[in-house]
């Protein structure tokens, strides 16, 4: 029987780095929000033949398919947490999020992998338990399971569920290529002095639970990449030139997002931006 989950982007509205622990993680304080933009991820239970199998394909010939892929490694510890000791299992990913791009691509796969294995193995474990396993592989994991908006602290394990009205904007994503890897964007935000400026997270929670666009949205990570990644500072700046009342770079980058209200913007910029070669994702929020 195949079982189906749609893999939910996420974007940063607030990042910040608030320190780091003596295991080599660092600490966050972060409001995620869930987007429409999705990968669709579908498990297949196979008989079993004696032996243990999972087997990973992806439309996106650059996805690894073996045990480095996030949705093997989520499988073998829902299996190994939950006593599953005989399984052969397919794993099929239809590609949408762009990889390493401070979307949580991967992390929302094996999210979706946790998901889709609780119900067809009738384990009928909580989301909290879900999310203990899921800490275990990635640290976006928890929150992509929870999913909507969130705040976010520890290494992102530690979510506070955040109800929203139906929020104002939409939500234009635009991935400029040449993905980073997140232990490089720790190090080098390691290597960046601190701004003097202070950012809080009720900056942004205010007005959106007014009703309102936030327009005082934080990423720490940005001092750090948008100077070495030219076309994601060209972005950031390409928003505001294109009508955007606020444009971030989400998680690690390099992908920067703008919200708007105005739909008739919205959709020039988006059009705009395609024309200029970028991969263009026009979303809306997840409440």
């Amino acid at each position: 029987m195949r079982y189906i989950e749609q893999a939910y982007a996420k974007i940063n509205l607030y990042l910040d780095v608030t320190g780091k622990r003596s295991d080599g993680y660092h600490e966050i304080e972060s409001i995620m929000q869930q987007v429409s933009l999705h990968d669709t991820v579908s498990i297949t239970k196979n008989d079993y033949t004696g032996t243990n199998h999972i087997t990973v394909t992806c439309t996106d010939d650059s996805v690894p398919t073996d045990s480095r892929n996030i949705v093997w490694k989520c499988a073998v510890k829902f299996f190994e947490t939950f006593g599953i000791t005989e399984y052969n299992l397919s794993i099929h990913i239809v590609k949408r999020i762009p990889s390493a791009a401070g979307l949580a691509g991967g992390s929302s796969d094996g999210a979706a992998v946790l998901k889709l294995l609780n119900q067809a193995y009738e384990v009928n474990a909580s989301c909290e338990e879900l999310c203990a396993v899921g800490a275990k592989v990635g640290a976006d994991i928890p929150f992509c399971i929870v999913g909507k908006t969130c705040i976010c602290r520890g290494i992102g394990e530690e979510l506070s569920p955040v109800e929203m009205p139906l929020l104002p904007f939409g939500v234009l994503i635009a991935f400029p290529g040449n993905g980073v890897s997140t232990p490089e964007a720790y190090r080098r935000l390691d290597e960046t002095p601190a701004p003097n400026e202070m950012h809080t997270i009720s900056d942004i929670l205010l007005p959106m639970r007014s009703g309102c666009t936030p327009l005082n949205l934080y990423n720490a990570f940005e001092r750090a990449i948008l100077p070495i990644h030219e076309k994601a500072m060209y972005l950031r700046n390409r928003f505001y030139e294109l009508g955007a009342p606020v444009s971030l770079m989400s998680g690690s980058g390099p992908t920067v997002f703008a919200l708007y209200e105005d739909r008739e913007k919205f959709r020039e910029a988006a059009e705009i931006l395609e024309q200029e070669g970028f991969e263009v994702y026009p979303c809306t929020p997840i409440v």
